[in-house]
């Protein structure tokens, strides 16, 4: 998937990036998933900093994501959650280098 690809850049290995795009096609594939760019961009980069951070077990990266995106990606979210999570998305954009 290209968007992990991208944001992952050359940070996984390709096992690894196999991984994070099976939980993350799982995870974001749920009806109560907000699929905003910025929601889908900031859980990749949550579970791309997971696999980083040694979690690669893949059942236990599939829990973890689960629950952190019902928690942080719901489409029930507050709008104060909704707003951080907008702003964090631009000001990422915004540091991206040009291509």
């Amino acid at each position: 998937m290209e968007r992990l690809r991208r944001l992952a850049g050359r940070a996984l290995r390709p096992k690894e990036l196999e991984i994070v795009e099976r939980v993350f096609d799982l995870v974001t594939a749920q009806p109560w998933f907000d699929k905003s760019e910025y929601c889908l961009d900031g859980f990749a980069v949550r579970l791309i900093h997971l696999v980083r951070s040694g979690i690669t077990n893949p059942g236990q990266l599939e829990t973890i994501a689960v629950l952190w995106a019902m928690t942080d990606f719901s489409r029930d979210m507050t709008n104060s959650q909704r707003m951080k999570l907008m702003a964090t998305y631009e000001a990422q954009r915004h540091r991206r280098p040009a291509r």
